[in-house]
Order: structure tokens, then sequence, then C-alpha cells
């Protein structure tokens, strides 16, 4: 059964990018959503997320970081960070629980494919622990 993935993108042109990728690797895509507010409502509304593809700097009132801080809360699904920010203080922000991976921008599809799948053994893993 394909994975099914949830991408947290601001920019349209990215997300376009990522779905065509996704949809490449045999994934499926859940839903693309804008904003941090928008990725919290989503776990509800998709439950069966297997893994969550987020940008750190998104639109809204809360960023990347602090919606994986709520996600992690709330529920037990792994999020890949995808960023063009290669800040290492930022990358320390981002080193959460339930993140799993953490890729610069530009994306290529095949590195995408191995943080996938990377994240959700990962995440298997550490469920059997």
């Amino acid at each position: 059964m394909a994975k099914k993935i949830l991408i947290v993108e601001d920019d349209k042109m990215l997300c376009t990018i990522f779905q065509m990728f996704i949809q490449e690797l045999n994934y499926e895509l859940v839903g693309i959503v804008r904003t941090g507010t928008d990725a919290i409502n989503a776990v509800d509304t998709f439950p069966d997320i297997d893994l969550i593809l987020m940008d750190i700097h998104l639109d809204g009132e809360i960023n990347g970081v602090e919606t994986a801080k709520i996600l992690e809360k709330k529920k037990d699904i792994p999020v890949v960070f995808i960023t063009g920010d290669n800040n290492p203080e930022k990358i320390m922000m981002a080193t959460l629980s339930n993140v799993y991976g953490f890729m610069t921008k530009p994306l290529y599809k095949r590195n995408l494919g191995v943080a996938i799948e990377f994240a959700c053994a990962k995440h298997a893993k550490n469920k059997e622990k």
C-alpha cells in the first residue's frame, strides 16, 4: 500500500513540483496545505497520514517548527522538513522527536524518495520500542 503524504508548503510552484515527485515515486498525496493552522486541521481530516513534508517558513501565524511542535503532541506522524534555509540555528530548532529528516531546496526526486523511506522506517522502528 502506498504511503500517504501531506505537503505543507506555501509556495504554489514548489507544491506542484513536490506533488509531481510524490506521484512519480508512487506515493499517495492526501493533501496540500499552505499554513501551519491548515496542517493541524488536516491531520484530523486525513487520519491515516504516513508522513508530513513541511516547509519551515510558512505563511500565517505559526511557522513549520511551531506547527511540528503542536503536531507532535496531537498525533504520532513523522515530519520531514524542507527548507531553503541552511542556517545551523534553524536546523537545531527543528530537532523535535517527530522530525525524521531535513532537506534543503532545491529538492531532487530521488533524494525525496530516500528521505521518505528513511523517515517512515525510522518512525516504525521507534514505535516498536
